[in-house]
C-alpha cells in the first residue's frame, strides 16, 4: 500500500507527538506538523490552505484544549470540514478535533456531568468502519466536553447506532456505556459519504489497548480506498489554483513562523513535533563538526579510597573540604541505617569543590545573562535558548572521555533552573519577577564522589597536575569519622511563618476544578508557598538546618547549594542615578538550598539512554500503614488519572526529541516508600540514537518545566496556573542537578525544598498537589500541608494544624 504522507494539526497538546509516534510507527508514514494558528494561512484567504493541503494524503486533527465552539481553539481544524470537493481529503479527528467534526455537520457540545480525565474506560462498538476486526477496546479519555448527535440517551436503545435527524451525515460507531453519572458518551463517528472519522478518546495513550494502533490502521485503509475511488475525479494538483503559491503566503506571514517545518530537538523552542525537514533551532544549527568524534580538551584524573569499614558521613566530609559559609555544592542520597534509602536512583553522593570557580546566570525578569566560563566576565542581553546554547558549547568543549566509567559524575556544571525559566521556554508569559538568577550553573573541576553500595570514595580532578588536591583531600577522607556527627543538640528557636490559607488555598482549587469542567486542562498542579523566618540574634546556620532536614527525611535527590556572587563595583553612570556610589563595592547575593526529593526529572547516560521517574499519588506512612495498604489507596482512579496523565505528556516531551520508536514506559504506576510517606511513581525511558545531533541538553530544554509540577496540557495549564497562584514560584517546581563533561547528567524536581536569597532572609518551602475533578479541595489543602510538613520540622517548626487558616506570622 502507498505509503502516506499525512498532515498533522496540532492544537497545542501535550499528547500531540504520542499520536504522532503512532502514525508513524503503525503507517510507517511521513508526518508534517503545524499549529492550528499557523500565521501563514490565518490572514490569507483560503486559497493558500486549500493549496497546501494538496500536498498531503489525509489530515489528522489533533486533540487540545478548550471548546469545538469557539473558532479561536479550533484554528485550521474548522477549515477542514467543508472543503470544496476538488481539495476534499480523509480526515481523523482526535479527541477535539472529533467534537469539531460533530458540530461542523449538525451536532452540539455540552460539559459531562463528570469529565473524564485520564480514565481508562471500555468501548463499545459493532465492529464497523474503523472498528473493525476490533474486540475488546479499552480506552483512555481526557475531556470534559462532549458531542451530542440528538440520539436518546437511553444505552439500551438501538437508536443509538444510527443517524439522527438532527445529523443525517453522521454515523455513530462506538460509545461509552459504563459511565451511570454522564450516561452514553459518543466515541466514535464517520461521515456517511465524506472521508472524514473521528474518536472522542485517546488512541495514542499508554493505557490504551493495543485496538488503538489497529483503528489508526483501519482509518488509513477506508481514507486510502477513497482516495483511490476519487483518483479519477480529481484535478491533478498542478491545475488546481495555477496561481497559488504556498511559499508567497508563507512570505506574507507578519511573524516569520515556521511552524510548518520539521523539527526533532528544541523544534520550536516551545512544543516538540515531529517534523520532516530541517528547523533553524539551537539543536539543528549546531556545527555539524561538533556531531563527530568530540574534541576532548579535558583529562580525568582520579583516586579511589576503601572505606569498608563503614559508612561515610558525607555532610562531615563536604564540611572538611571546604568553607561552607562561601560556596557549597552537595547532591547527596540519603541514607538511612547506613544503607542508601533506594539504591536504584541514590547510589552516589556528589560533592563539588567550587572556590572561585566560573558560573553561568540568567534570569528571566531582566534577560541579562552572565557568564565566566570563557575565562572573562561578560554580561549581556538573552533568553533560554541562549542559555542552552552556551552550556552546550562549553560542554562540548570540556568534554572528556578518561574517566571512571562506573561513576556517573566526572566534573562538570552543577546547579538549577527555575519554574519561570521553565515557563519562558513554553512562551508562557510569568507573574512580575524579580532579577535574581532564574539559572545558576558553576563549573566543578574538582569533586569527591562517595559510592554507598561499594563503601568507596572516589577523588577526581579535572586540573593538570593536581597532586596536591588529591594529598588534601585523601587525607581528609582518610581522617574522617565513620560514624555519621550526631544532632544531640539544643532545640532551634521557633521561628515565624507565613503560612498557606486554607479557606483560600480550597477557592484555588475550586477554580482549577471550574476551568478543567470548561475544558481548558486535563488536570492542574496547583502549589503554594510557605515563609518562614529566625530571628537574626539567634539564626540557625543554612547547613545545620539541612542536616537535620536529610535525618528526619532522607532521600535519593537531597542537596545543599550554597552559590554565591562576587561582590561588584558600581559605575560612574550607577552613581550618578543615586543608586550607588562611584566605585563602592556593591555585596553580591547569594541562594542557598537545602533539598530532599524524592522525584528524579530526567537523567541520560553517556550513551544517550535518557529517563524521568515522575512521582504522582502520595499516601502518608501511619502508624500501622502497610506496604499493601498504600497500594490499595493508591489503586483508585484519581491517583491512576494523575499518574497516567504525566506519563503521557513525558511520551510526548521525549519523543520530540529522540523521534519515534525510541520511547518505552518501563515502569507504570508502581508505589515506591520514602521515609514518610509512599508514592506512586513511573518509569519511562527514551534512547538518543548515536550519530544524532541531539544530546541530553535537548530533552532537558524540550521539557521544562517539569510536567509532574504543571499539569496537561501544559502550556495552557501553566497560563492558567500562572494567573491562580499569583505569584512567582522561583527554584520550587524547577529542576536541580549537572551536566556531566562524559555527556551525562541528572536532575531532579525541586520539591521537599527550603531556599533563601541571603538579602530576603527568610526560607521559602512550596508545596502542592494535581488537581483534577475528582479532588476534593479539602483533601488537596491536606495533601499539600502535608508535603510541606517534611521540611517544616527541620526548621524547627513543629507540624502544624492542616486546617488552621492564617493570615499573620504565627510563632
Amino acid at each position: 500500500m502507498h505509503r502516506p504522507h499525512l498532515l498533522f494539526l496540532d492544537a497545542y497538546d501535550s499528547f500531540s507527538n504520542n499520536i504522532i509516534n503512532l502514525l508513524q510507527q503503525d503507517l510507517n508514514a511521513t508526518v508534517q506538523v503545524i499549529k492550528i494558528d499557523d500565521k501563514r494561512f490565518a490572514k490569507t484567504d483560503d486559497a493558500c490552505f486549500h493549496a497546501f493541503l494538496k500536498r498531503f494524503d489525509a489530515v489528522v486533527a489533533g486533540p487540545g484544549p478548550g471548546d469545538p465552539r469557539n473558532s479561536h481553539d479550533l484554528g485550521l481544524i474548522g477549515k477542514l470540514w467543508h472543503l470544496p470537493e476538488e481539495v476534499c481529503l480523509p480526515v481523523l479527528g482526535i479527541c477535539l478535533g472529533f467534537q469539531s467534526l460533530a458540530l461542523a455537520f449538525g451536532g452540539t457540545a455540552g460539559r459531562l456531568h463528570q469529565p473524564r480525565h485520564g480514565l481508562v474506560t471500555e468501548v463499545s462498538h459493532h465492529g464497523q468502519s474503523l472498528f473493525q476486526d476490533i474486540d475488546v477496546l479499552m480506552a483512555t479519555q481526557y475531556h470534559s466536553l462532549h458531542a451530542k448527535l440528538g440520539h436518546n440517551v437511553d444505552k439500551s436503545s438501538p437508536d443509538l447506532w444510527r443517524a439522527t435527524s438532527n445529523c443525517p451525515d453522521i454515523i455513530p460507531l462506538a460509545w461509552d456505556l459504563s459511565d451511570e453519572q454522564n450516561g452514553p458518551i459518543l466515541m466514535g463517528i464517520r461521515h456517511t459519504h465524506k472521508p472524514f472519522y473521528g474518536v472522542q478518546y485517546h488512541p495514542e495513550s499508554i493505557c490504551t489497548s493495543s485496538a488503538g494502533a489497529q483503528i489508526i490502521h483501519n482509518w488509513w485503509s477506508e481514507a486510502f480506498a477513497w482516495t483511490v475511488n476519487q483518483a479519477a475525479k480529481v484535478q491533478e494538483p498542478a491545475a488546481f489554483h495555477p496561481t497559488i503559491d504556498v511559499e508567497s503566503c508563507d512570505a506574507n506571514s507578519e511573524s516569520g513562523d515556521d511552524s510548518s517545518s520539521a523539527s526533532s530537538s528544541l523544534f520550536d523552542a516551545v512544543n516538540p513535533t515531529f517534523r520532516d525537514t530541517t528547523a533553524t533551532t539551537p539543536a539543528a544549527t549546531r556545527d555539524s563538526s561538533r556531531m563527530g568524534r568530540p574534541t576532548s580538551s579535558r583529562s580525568v584524573s582520579w583516586r579511589c579510597i576503601d572505606m569498608a569499614s563503614g559508612p561515610v558521613d558525607v555532610a562531615a566530609l563536604l564540611q572538611n573540604l571546604q568553607d561552607i559559609n562561601q560556596q557549597a555544592v552537595l547532591l547527596e542520597s540519603g541514607s538511612k541505617n547506613g544503607q542508601p534509602v533506594r539504591p536504584e536512583t541514590g547510589r552516589f553522593s556528589i560533592i563539588g569543590c567550587v572556590e572561585d570557580a566560573s558560573s553561568i546566570k540568567y534570569s528571566t525578569g531582566n534577560h541579562i545573562i552572565t557568564s565566566s566560563l570563557s575565562g572573562t566576565d561578560s554580561s549581556y542581553h538573552g533568553s533560554m535558548s541562549d542559555i542552552w546554547s552556551s552550556v552546550e558549547t562549553f560542554m562540548v568543549a570540556n568534554k572528556a572521555t578518561d574517566g571512571n566509567t562506573d561513576l556517573p559524575f566526572w566534573g562538570g556544571l552543577v546547579g538549577f533552573v527555575s519554574y519561570e525559566a521553565g515557563l519562558e521556554t513554553i512562551d508562557v508569559v510569568q507573574p512580575a519577577n524579580d532579577d535574581r538568577p532564574d539559572v545558576w550553573f558553576v563549573f566543578v573541576s574538582r569533586s569527591v564522589i562517595v559510592d554507598h553500595v561499594e563503601r568507596k570514595v572516589y577523588i577526581q580532578s579535572l586540573e593538570e597536575r593536581d597532586d596536591h588536591w588529591f594529598e588534601k583531600a585523601g587525607k581528609t577522607v582518610k581522617e574522617l569519622s565513620k560514624e555519621p556527627a550526631s544532632l544531640d543538640k539544643p532545640g532551634l528557636p521557633l521561628p515565624a511563618i507565613t503560612a498557606p490559607i486554607q479557606d483560600e488555598y480550597v477557592q484555588k482549587v475550586e477554580i482549577c476544578q471550574s476551568h478543567i469542567r470548561a475544558g481548558d486542562s486535563y488536570e492542574l498542579c496547583l502549589t503554594d508557598q510557605s515563609i518562614v523566618s529566625h530571628d537574626e540574634s539567634c539564626r540557625p546556620s543554612s547547613f545545620e538546618l539541612y542536616q537535620r532536614l536529610r535525618t528526619r527525611n532522607p532521600a535519593p535527590f537531597g542537596a545543599y547549594l550554597r552559590l554565591k556572587e562576587e561582590n561588584r563595583e558600581g559605575s560612574k553612570e550607577e552613581s550618578k542615578e543615586g543608586n550607588r556610589e562611584e566605585g563602592k563595592e556593591e555585596k553580591g547575593n547569594a541562594i542557598t538550598i537545602l533539598s530532599s526529593s524524592p522525584e528524579r526529572f530526567l537523567s541520560w547516560s553517556r550513551a544517550g539512554k535518557c529517563q524521568f521517574r515522575p512521582i504522582k499519588g502520595t499516601v502518608e506512612k501511619k502508624d500501622g500503614l502497610t506496604r499493601e495498604d498504600a497500594e490499595k489507596l493508591l489503586n483508585v482512579d484519581k491517583e491512576r488519572a494523575e499518574n497516567l496523565m504525566i506519563v503521557d505528556l513525558i511520551r510526548h516531551d521525549l519523543h520530540g526529541v529522540v523521534g519515534s520508536g525510541h520511547v518505552k514506559v518501563e515502569k507504570l504506576m508502581t508505589v515506591e516508600e520514602y521515609q514518610t510517606v509512599f508514592q506512586l511513581v513511573s518509569v519511562i525511558e527514551g534512547q538518543l540514537q548515536e550519530g544524532s545531533r541531539h544530546t541530553g541538553i535537548d530533552v532537558l530544554a524540550a521539557s521544562l518545566p517539569p510536567g509532574s509540577m504543571t499539569g496537561a496540557p501544559k502550556k495552557r495549564s501553566c497560563e492558567l496556573l500562572t494567573e491562580i497562584e499569583g505569584k512567582a514560584r522561583g527554584i520550587y517546581s524547577g529542576v536541580l542537578g549537572y551536566f556531566d563533561v562524559g555527556g551525562g547528567g541528572d536532575f531532579s524536581v525541586v520539591i521537599r525544598t527550603a531556599f533563601q536569597w541571603e538579602d530576603e532572609g527568610v526560607w521559602r518551602i512550596g508545596a502542592g498537589g494535581a488537581v483534577t475533578v475528582l479532588s476534593s479541595p479539602i483533601a488537596e489543602f491536606e495533601e499539600m500541608d502535608l508535603k510541606r510538613q517534611s521540611c517544616l520540622p527541620s526548621l524547627g517548626l513543629q507540624t502544624l494544624p492542616s486546617v488552621e487558616s492564617r493570615r499573620d506570622p504565627i510563632r
